[in-house]
């Protein structure tokens, strides 16, 4: 494992769930998500990761396409829970899990008429 996730894990308290409220099977399965991409400037740099699992990690990039407005806020949350150096609060949890939730419930609403068209 990269001692830069090794010490976010540390700092972050990354044991059970992502930065995305993923549950954690296998700590060496969590993958550095570059806040601000290289091609924009982003630095390899703890200040500049976020913590998730494969799985949120797709995610995050297939929303970063179709629904960039929640990404870009998602990843407002990594870049000020970087800043606060602890680990994510139960309000930190909720916002996602709200932002998340809409996103899965839109994903549904159009797989449902995309059947009924």
């Amino acid at each position: 494992m990269n001692n830069d996730i090794e010490e976010m894990i540390n700092i972050y308290n990354t044991f059970e769930f992502d930065w995305m409220g993923d549950k954690i099977n296998n700590l060496s399965s969590l993958t550095r998500h570059h806040i601000v991409k290289k091609e924009n400037n982003g630095i390899d740099d703890k200040k500049n990761y976020a913590l998730l699992t494969r799985y949120s990690h797709e995610f995050l990039h297939y929303m970063e396409i179709k629904y960039n407005k929640e990404y870009k806020r998602i990843n407002e949350m990594f870049l000020t829970l970087n800043e606060s150096n602890l680990p994510p609060t139960e309000e930190y949890f909720e916002e996602m899990k709200l932002i998340l939730k809409r996103i899965k419930k839109d994903i549904k609403n159009k797989k449902r008429r995309k059947c009924h068209a």
